[in-house]
């Protein structure tokens, strides 16, 4: 009886055995699965994906306050700089004010030449932006210099708290916002800066547009 009652204990060990190994190899699949899964999807990442731009190759569109230089060819006279009113027109010679803002500048040649047309055989305008003083941005918070400032072609947040400053000592890097006024929304951008200062993730540098509110906390 003695010998055939010990295989029996052997099997039942040896089961235990490797269902403890099946066991722990899958505790181990799961651990190691579950610390990918975060490991892969950091919140800086999520944020930076949602923050989407404007294309910054379309055209300027005129804003109030805006400096203007007008050229009429061969009309001297009806030349010159203009700024756009805060109710959005320019004063142009013989033909009055002419509304402006929200135009761009290839739009408002052709209204001028169209308008001109009445006084001047083939006229031929020409429209350049010569202060764009309409496209600004506001940095508040902890950051050396808050204000106002004049938005730049291509312009980028870090470059806007460079004018900015720079970050102040107690600024939160990580939880940097955007405010963007879109129609009849805001939209609020959430920017992880550590990762721009530290150039691991220049994508989070977002573009700027005219009119938007950095807040450094």
């Amino acid at each position: 009886m003695k010998d055939s009652i010990e295989p029996a204990h052997a099997v039942r060990r040896a089961g235990s055995a490797k269902t403890a190994a099946i066991l722990l190899g899958v505790t181990l699949s799961i651990s190691t699965a579950a610390c990918s899964m975060f490991d892969s999807t950091p919140v800086q990442e999520k944020v930076v994906q949602h923050a989407v731009a404007k294309d910054r190759t379309e055209p300027y569109v005129i804003g109030s306050d805006d400096d203007l230089e007008i050229i009429v060819w061969t009309q001297p006279q009806l030349s010159g700089r203009v700024i756009v009113a805060s109710d959005g027109t320019i004063a142009m010679p013989l033909i009055g004010r002419v509304p402006a803002s929200g135009q761009t500048p290839d739009q408002l040649k052709a209204d001028l030449e169209k308008r001109y047309a009445r006084y001047v055989h083939g006229a031929n305008v020409t429209v350049r932006v010569a202060d764009p003083a309409s496209h600004v941005f506001y940095v508040l918070g902890e950051v050396n210099r808050p204000g106002v400032y004049k938005l730049h072609s291509g312009e980028v947040l870090s470059q806007a708290l460079a004018e900015a400053g720079g970050l102040g000592q107690f600024a939160d890097a990580a939880k940097i916002r955007i405010l963007r006024h879109e129609d009849k929304e805001t939209v609020v951008l959430t920017v992880n800066y550590v990762v721009v200062r530290s150039g691991g993730d220049v994508s989070a540098d977002v573009p700027m547009e005219p009119g938007d509110t950095v807040q450094v906390p």
